[in-house]
């Protein structure tokens, strides 16, 4: 199973090498907007903290450093050179905002945009609304970076690295958008490998390489134009719905990174995997 598993990573990961920017990616990063949805209900996640004071979105998730998983984000593309924020709330929406109000010592601005239909708008939906409520500009770079998805033990500055990638793409390949994505995941269950009924190879949690979407997107104006033209169609996930046509058209681009380096925080194992490394940094 293991040498089949690794010819289908070699013929479905092919990273490109990404040069040197020309462009400083300080001043790229200040031009930029990141934002970071944070409108989820936490259902899975509700029972992660307790007493008077338990957190129920789950983009306000203590950290043992002291940091929330909404504020770490805020402050390592802050740190980065980036200073314009758009959160995208509903649910706990005010306490998420409250919260962000606090982060001003990062020289930060930070708007956020409330969802008027939470259950029925999705991402794209959310974007749109705050595009036309003149929050988030539409003439800017974008980085959607999804407030559950974290990197964890990377080496180097991330944002940085992404910006990179996205600005050499867009220059050599003509990509509308650049997704950051693992090289796979572990599967969370036993594999194994059957031939006619019997079972030839077991192996525990093997690794599944096929690269994962990583919750981490930069779009271009052109990019968030097309979402604008196509949300009558088109308002759940644009990763769901855009990806695939941009992909076809031969304009979508991926940045690599080690599967190592990232976790969704979607249940309370990951949340304490990932509070782990926090406490090892």
């Amino acid at each position: 199973m293991h040498d089949q598993l690794k010819s289908l990573g070699a013929a479905l990961c092919r990273p490109a090498e990404i040069p040197e920017s020309s462009v400083p990616l300080r001043e790229a990063a200040a031009e930029a907007v990141v934002v970071l949805p944070a409108g989820g209900f936490g259902y899975r996640m509700r029972s992660a903290t307790e007493g008077p004071g338990a957190v129920t979105q789950k983009a306000l998730l203590p950290l043992p450093n002291g940091e929330t998983l909404i504020s770490r984000l805020v402050r390592e593309y802050a740190e980065a050179g980036f200073r314009r924020f758009v959160a995208l709330v509903n649910h706990e929406g005010q306490a998420v905002a409250e919260h962000l109000q606090e982060m001003d010592r990062w020289g930060a601005e930070i708007r956020w945009s409330f969802d008027p239909d939470p259950v029925g708008s999705g991402r794209t939906g959310a974007m749109v609304h705050a595009m036309a409520q003149d929050v988030l500009p539409g003439d800017s770079t974008v980085i959607v970076h999804n407030a559950d998805c974290l990197l964890m033990r990377y080496e180097g500055c991330f944002p940085h690295d992404l910006l990179r990638a996205h600005l050499h793409f867009t220059r050599t390949r003509g990509a509308v958008a650049t997704l950051a994505a693992v090289d796979g995941t572990p599967y969370p269950y036993t594999g194994m490998s059957i031939a006619e009924g019997r079972v030839t190879g077991v192996e525990m949690y093997p690794f599944i390489p096929v690269p994962t979407h990583t919750g981490i997107t930069v779009l271009t104006p052109e990019a968030l134009a097309q979402l604008r033209e196509n949300a009558a169609q088109s308002k759940q996930n644009f990763e769901r719905d855009m990806f695939p046509r941009w992909a076809a058209a031969g304009r979508l681009a991926a940045m690599v990174i080690s599967h190592r380096n990232w976790i969704a925080v979607d249940d309370r194992k990951a949340y304490r995997v990932f509070c782990k490394a926090v406490e090892e940094e």
